[in-house]
């Protein structure tokens, strides 16, 4: 068994330096400007009159922050530094407070709605940056927009949190991260959950602390559903809303499993982690039962009642499904969680990455040929098939797997 987790440590370590690191060095940084392209064909050419999102910019700061801890001297602390003054000096809003949702191609801004899904991504960022580089600077600004997003985000009424705002900060109804505009998401109060994490892991701070008990409550008592499966869309009240009950996200699902683990880990309440632990367990197991094709490639989602499979494999479900699977296997020794991984990593080698021209296509089909247009008749909820980097393909969710299956590997072999 060692011999084998040395040889996938090998492969994990090397995707994310020579192909996924590398890429985005050497096409994502532009060539004539101090910041981050908003979009790169495949062809690896920029697309100069893509918008540039926070979310991006959020993500790869992130990505960078956290290869730079890991792996210093190798240039990665460059990119960090780069993407962190992108964050703090072209997207920040200095009248407002909080960061814009968009820019153009000439750091003008494009779109000024403050979605909380996007300020948490920023706050993620900003406390991975401080591991890496642990400037006073930077913790004060991780404190101070913790408390701005918590003034400015939490639901005053009803547990949760408000999804999107003007830009002054007024609630914004209109476009919220939901199909219909529900008043509240599973999807942000994710990234939300493990943005909080990542503070509390950084300071221990008694608000912090509180807040993030309140979001793994939420996901114990509100969102998981009693088959393992994620609700989706909330009312107010964070009721699942009727429209929402016929869908399962897989690669949510899987996400989650592992995110609620981390969060309950650093928050440290054995209370906590004695609840989440088998309701992680059964969302592992619900994504393996109906989610992972006997390839190991992970489907989009299930939708009327799981009567319909959305069969089409997103490069994002893929990473996801490498970290919820070793997650189980981490917590239960279960060689079935190892074994997929093994299986799911295969799939993604063959035909989700792209050997020639670098980096991972973002979507293939059931049988793995890559998209490389936008099929009309199943469009992509935000990428584009055609563009290896877009305002929200970006270097967070593969990097990550592969930094967190390094990592995990590395301390089973420690063992």
């Amino acid at each position: 068994m060692k011999s084998e987790l040395r040889n996938y440590l090998e492969i994990f370590t090397k995707e994310l330096h020579d192909n996924m690191l590398s890429y985005w060095m050497k096409y994502g940084v532009e060539k004539e400007g101090k910041s981050f392209y908003g979009a790169v064909d495949l062809k690896n050419e920029p697309v100069l009159s893509a918008n540039k999102t926070s979310v991006l910019n959020a993500r790869i700061l992130w990505t960078f922050a956290a290869a730079a801890k890991k792996y210093p001297g190798k240039g990665y602390e460059e990119i960090a530094h780069k993407a962190y003054r992108v964050v703090y000096e072209d997207f920040a809003d200095k009248e407002h407070g909080g960061f814009y949702m968009e820019l153009n191609a000439d750091n003008e801004v494009a779109n000024d709605i403050k979605h909380t899904y996007a300020q948490a991504f920023v706050i993620y960022s900003l406390s991975k940056y401080y591991e890496s580089n642990p400037a006073t600077e930077v913790m004060d600004r991780v404190q101070d927009f913790f408390y701005f997003l918590d003034k400015k985000t939490k639901d005053p009424e009803h547990i949760g949190y408000l999804e999107s705002f003007t830009r002054d900060w007024s609630i914004y109804k209109e476009n919220r991260m939901a199909d219909n505009n529900e008043p509240k998401s599973m999807n942000t109060h994710l990234h939300l959950l493990e943005a909080y994490a990542a503070v509390y892991k950084i300071w221990k701070d008694d608000l912090v602390k509180q807040r993030l008990t309140e979001l793994l409550d939420i996901f114990i008592n509100n969102i998981i559903r009693e088959d393992g499966h994620l609700g989706i869309f909330f009312t107010g009240e964070f009721a699942e809303t009727d429209s929402s009950k016929a869908i399962c996200s897989f690669g949510h699902d899987i996400e989650a499993s592992w995110l609620l683990w981390e969060a309950a880990e650093i928050l440290g309440d054995e209370s906590i982690k004695t609840k989440i632990k088998p309701l992680l367990l059964k969302m592992a197991d619900a994504v393996l039962r109906v989610g992972v094709d006997k390839d190991g490639g992970l489907f989009l989602e299930s939708t009327r009642y799981g009567s319909h499979i959305r069969t089409n494999k997103h490069w994002w479900l893929q990473a996801e499904n490498l970290v919820g699977l070793m997650n189980a296997f981490e917590l239960t020794g279960d060689p079935l969680y190892w074994d997929t991984v093994k299986l799911a990593w295969g799939f993604i080698d063959k035909h989700v990455i792209d050997h020639e021209g670098g980096e991972w296509f973002t979507k293939v089909s059931r049988l793995g040929k890559p998209y490389l247009i936008e099929p009309e008749d199943d469009p992509s909820p935000f990428y584009r098939n055609d563009w290896k980097i877009d305002p929200w393909k970006c270097p967070y969710h593969n990097g990550r797997a592969m930094i967190e299956l390094s990592n995990r590997i590395s301390g089973l072999l420690e063992k």
